[in-house]
């Protein structure tokens, strides 16, 4: 009984901390940009896909994938900032309907590229298993749990305590002023972005070698970490931290004890009910 427990608190911490690396990135450009990045669901396929060619066709080494996934991810997400947001620009619902439609292109790309099959992405750490009191769990799931906490640790720090999170921070609180004091917010914007496309092919890559790699991967992740953002509280990052894990467990531990078919529903759930009874969310401000 305990060490099902224990599996379950770890799947959803799993889940959770995929949750999480997608929704940070999505509130730094949701909070500075204004815009819901719906893309995110297609950087975070293809990512995953550039990975598992890495590894599967060129046949090298599974770290070296994720610096190959970490790239595509992040200059994916800065072409699209640039070529598709940065022309409309002053005009948020032109921008969420370029987001949305991305949202569909992209996953429709990915499965005439490669097909609606589902591939397998070998990583060495899942054949490593860890034994504590007798409860087993694999490193690759440990890594994902712990890149989580690490790379947000790293943000946090960006963001706090370095000149470029200043200028990152003061675009946020007020982008005209920012302007007129020397910020140039075109490059605030790249940095962004390549940020939220680095964070989000992190978690693909990861995540990658416990389920499969097929096209519509994304969908659901991006559409969670969205929720996650609204529940956590827009603009806040320990918000999206809390919530991310308080989700996947949430649904890990729902799927078990309440049913299996209202597992992908929670998150839904948690949204409506956030919106009416706490707008601003857990750590943000109505």
């Amino acid at each position: 009984m305990i060490e099902t427990i224990l599996a379950q608190l770890v799947n959803g911490l799993v889940i959770g901390a995929v949750y999480s690396l997608i929704a940070v990135g999505l509130t730094l450009i949701w909070s500075i940009a204004d815009i819901p990045d719906f893309a995110q669901g297609g950087i975070y396929t293809f990512a995953a896909f550039a990975a598992y060619f890495t590894v599967t066709l060129l046949h090298f080494p599974y770290f070296f994938s994720l610096v190959v996934a970490v790239i595509t991810g992040t200059l994916l997400s800065v072409t699209i900032e640039k070529v598709c947001y940065r022309p409309l620009r002053g005009s948020p619902f032109s921008q969420l309907l370029v987001a949305i439609a991305l949202f569909f292109l992209l996953a429709n790309l990915a499965i005439f590229l490669w097909t609606p099959k589902a591939k397998i992405l070998p990583s060495p750490l899942e054949g490593i298993i860890l034994n504590f009191a007798g409860f087993s769990v694999s490193l690759q799931r440990i890594t994902v749990i712990a890149a989580a906490f690490a790379l947000f640790i790293a943000v946090n720090f960006l963001l706090k305590r370095t000149k470029l999170g200043k200028a990152i921070r003061a675009t946020a609180q007020d982008p005209e002023t920012a302007t007129l004091m020397g910020i140039n917010r075109d490059f605030i914007y790249t940095v962004i972005f390549a940020l939220g496309g680095c964070l989000t092919a992190i978690a693909a890559a990861l995540i990658a070698p416990l389920y499969a790699v097929y096209p519509e991967m994304g969908t659901l992740p991006l559409l969670k970490a969205l929720v996650v953002v609204v529940f956590g509280g827009m603009g806040s990052f320990i918000g999206a931290l809390a919530g991310g894990f308080l989700l996947g467990l949430i649904e890990t531990f729902g799927a078990i004890y309440v049913s299996v078919a209202y597992q992908h529903g929670f998150a839904f759930i948690i949204l409506i009910l956030t919106l009416i009874f706490k707008p601003g969310g857990l750590f943000g401000r109505s």
